[in-house]
C-alpha cells in the first residue's frame, strides 16, 4: 500500500544530516524515473511552479525535489506560493535547504499551510553530546552521557563529523550497547586544522594564512605528501569548474559533474572565479612537481618545498 503522501515539503537547516536523511526517506517512495530534481542559486533560473504543473512522462505520482532552497529567487518564490494555493493532485514537492530557512521564511507558512515543515538546527556546543546521544538511538545503539561527551572531546562539534563517527560506532556496536572503549578504539581524533581551512585560504588567495595553516601539524616528509595530496584533488576540481564555467556552464553543473551538494559546488565555483583558467592549470602542474620533490626529486627540505610551492600556486 503506498503511503499517504502530503502536497508539499519544507525540510531545512544546519542539522544536513538529517535533512539528507530526510531526502532519503522521501525518494524512496517514489520510482528515479518520477523524481525531477532543481537546485537553486545557479545562473539560470529554476522554474519550479512551472515543473510541478507539467505532465509527467510516465503517469501516476512524481516527486519534484529542490535543494538549495533558501537561494531561490523572489520571482521563483512568488510562483511557489501561487502554486502552493492549487497544487497539482499527482505531484509532491520537496523544498530542502541549509540554515538560510527559518520559521519566518515565506515558503515555511505556505507549505505548512497544505503539507509538512520539518526544521533541525545543528547543535550548540553544549547539546552536542545531547544529539549524539538522540542520533545513536535513531540507529539502535544507546549511550550513556558520558559516552557522548567523549565522542564529542575526540570529534569536536562539528556536526557532519560527528554524524560520520556516530554512524561508524553504530555500525561497530549493531545495536549494543555502545562504550567509551569503543569509542576509543574508533573515533579519530579532530586535527587542530581542517582541510577545508587551507583551501579556503588558498581560495582567497591569502597565502600568508595558506602557509601558516599548511604547516601547523608539518613534521615528516609524510605529513607533506599527505597534505599534498589533499590540496591537489581540491585544486583539480576547482580546474574542473573552471572548465565547466567557461564553457557557459551553471553552479549546477558544476555540482552534477563533481557529484557535489550545492554548498560545495558553490564554494568550488567562487574560487573558480578567483584565479585564471590557465593559473588553475599551472597550479595543477606545480603541485604534481612538488609531489615528486618531496619524494626524493629535490634535496631542499620538505617543508621549505611546501611553503615555495604554496606560495606560488596562490599568489600566483
Amino acid at each position: 500500500m503506498a503511503p499517504e503522501l502530503r502536497p508539499a515539503y519544507l525540510i531545512a537547516g544546519s542539522d544536513w544530516p538529517k535533512v539528507d536523511a530526510a531526502i532519503a526517506r522521501l525518494r524512496a517512495h517514489f520510482p528515479e524515473e518520477s523524481v525531477e530534481q532543481f537546485s537553486a542559486g545557479g545562473d539560470q533560473p529554476v522554474d519550479v511552479a512551472g515543473a510541478c504543473n507539467a505532465l509527467g512522462l510516465f503517469g501516476g505520482r512524481r516527486l519534484v525535489l529542490v535543494r538549495n532552497a533558501e537561494a531561490l529567487d523572489d520571482d521563483a518564490v512568488a510562483d511557489i506560493l501561487a502554486y502552493l494555493a492549487d497544487p497539482a493532485p499527482d505531484t509532491v514537492l520537496a523544498l530542502f535547504g541549509g540554515g538560510g530557512i527559518t520559521p519566518k521564511h515565506a515558503l515555511a507558512a505556505a507549505v505548512a499551510a497544505v503539507g509538512d515543515v520539518r526544521l533541525f538546527d545543528a547543535p550548540e556546543r553544549k547539546q552536542a553530546a545531547e544529539w549524539v546521544v538522540r542520533r545513536l538511538a535513531d540507529l539502535g545503539v544507546s549511550c550513556s552521557s558520558a559516552v557522548a561527551r567523549r565522542l564529542v572531546d575526540l570529534a569536536g562539534d562539528d556536526v557532519g563529523d560527528l554524524a560520520l563517527e556516530v554512524e561508524k560506532l553504530a555500525a561497530y556496536c549493531a545495536g549494543a550497547e555502545a562504550r567509551v572503549e569503543d569509542v576509543e578504539l574508533l573515533v579519530i581524533p579532530r586535527a587542530d586544522v581542517k582541510p577545508w581551512d587551507i583551501t579556503d585560504a588558498w581560495g582567497r588567495r591569502d597565502t600568508a594564512s595558506v602557509i601558516a595553516l599548511a604547516t601547523t601539524d608539518v613534521e615528516r616528509p609524510e605529513d607533506v605528501g599527505r597534505l599534498i595530496a589533499q590540496l591537489a584533488s581540491h585544486v583539480r576540481k576547482v580546474h574542473r569548474a573552471a572548465v565547466l564555467l567557461d564553457d557557459g556552464g551553471s553552479q549546477a553543473d558544476v555540482a552534477r559533474d563533481l557529484n557535489l551538494k550545492p554548498f560545495p559546488a558553490g564554494k568550488l565555483v567562487g574560487q573558480a572565479r578567483a584565479f585564471a583558467r590557465e593559473d588553475l592549470g599551472r597550479a595543477v602542474v606545480r603541485l604534481a612537481d612538488l609531489d615528486l620533490a618531496v619524494k626524493g626529486g629535490s634535496r631542499l627540505d620538505a617543508r621549505f618545498e611546501l611553503e615555495l610551492a604554496l606560495a606560488e600556486i596562490t599568489g600566483g
